[in-house]
């Protein structure tokens, strides 16, 4: 008899651990859905994909390659805290920003962006979008369809286009941009073809979440050049972290690898001296950034200068506090940390 109870005990407790199986398997099931639903699942692929392989030279298939420089951001890299306090300005006008393009357009600023090539006159946005919602809202909102060779997009007279190439991609501009964009896709004649463009990229690094180039001369000399040695810099690439206060890499590049030893050598006599920095910064924060240039590493590798420049938090806020209104690097310096999560506002 007491065997008999035995079973009926082992019996019940095997049921009971069954269901409860069932049921976590269940609830992780029912979290799935609403991770996908909301946008969520994606957005944690995003961020993984962003911290192991940041990089995205795709964006650029769709940049024409006569785009004098490139800013490339991606949000996910970006510490919140360099925005400032939840109740700052910034970030309040980033909360406001993000409900109103959810309301009108219906894409989620945190949600859908992942990451942004911004060009003069053309960006080329990733991540996730609803291509007939979308071109829904726009149409309420007085945009007209337009198609370049085959391909749709939407115009609003007078003002801005555009054109989700799929649903991972999203090209804004004007219509004459948005058909720029698609032929130098279509060509292959785009930034991302460019002779050394994605390599001065790849020298700073994609894992800055803020990352810039500009060229400033042909990528080869003409025979002038080299008769009378005027072969300046080609190129300069910056790349900006603000994890821990200001992080800056920057990579000039030269003609040849004499030429970008003398331009490292006339960088360090420069550097030696505040009066470089008078129409920019004053009081502590000249010294600050002085000290901060003294130390910064300065080499030549190949054709390229290769710097990096350090600020800690507490420096960082000496600078700013010491930067004026008026004065270039501070409106520069103010736009930067803006682009840095308030650009997606394109869209």
């Amino acid at each position: 008899m007491p065997a008999k109870n035995d079973s009926k005990v082992v019996g019940s407790s095997g049921k009971k651990g069954g269901t409860a199986k069932w049921a976590v398997l269940g609830g992780l099931f029912l979290a799935v859905v609403i991770a996908v639903q909301g946008g969520w699942a994606g957005l944690g692929w995003a961020m993984i994909k962003s911290a192991v392989f940041p990089g995205d030279e795709g964006l650029l298939a769709y940049i024409p390659e006569d785009a004098g420089g490139v800013l490339i951001v991606d949000p996910h890299q970006i510490e919140p805290k360099a925005l400032g306090s939840e109740t700052g300005a910034v970030r309040q006008w980033i909360t406001r920003t993000r409900e109103d393009m959810k309301k009108a357009t219906g894409v989620d600023l945190f949600l859908d962006v992942d990451k942004l090539a911004i060009a003069p006159a053309t960006t080329v946005v990733r991540g996730r979008f609803d291509e007939s919602g979308l071109a829904k809202r726009l149409t309420e909102m007085s945009y007209k369809p337009a198609e370049y060779k085959g391909k749709k997009y939407m115009v609003r007279a007078g003002a801005d286009a555009v054109c989700v190439v799929d649903s991972s991609l999203v090209i804004y501009g004007d219509s004459s941009s948005i058909e720029a964009a698609l032929e130098a896709k279509a060509t292959g004649k785009s930034l991302e073809k460019k002779e050394g463009f994605v390599d001065r990229l790849k020298a700073v690094g994609f894992n800055h979440p803020v990352l810039a180039t500009l060229q400033l001369g042909e990528n080869r000399p003409s025979v002038r050049d080299i008769l009378t040695g005027s072969t300046g810099p080609k190129a300069v690439t910056i790349g900006l972290t603000t994890l821990a206060g200001l992080d800056m890499d920057v990579a000039i590049e030269s003609q040849s690898p004499a030429s970008a030893e003398e331009l490292r050598k006339l960088l360090d006599e420069k550097r030696q001296s505040a009066d470089v920095l008078k129409p920019f910064v004053s009081g502590a924060g000249t010294e600050v950034v002085l000290a901060a240039l003294k130390k910064a590493e300065l080499k030549a590798v190949e054709s390229q200068v290769i710097g990096h420049v350090h600020l800690t938090p507490e420096e960082l806020d000496t600078v700013l506090k010491s930067v004026g209104s008026l004065a270039p690097f501070g409106a520069m310096y103010k736009d930067l940390r803006l682009f840095q999560l308030l650009v997606p506002n394109l869209l």
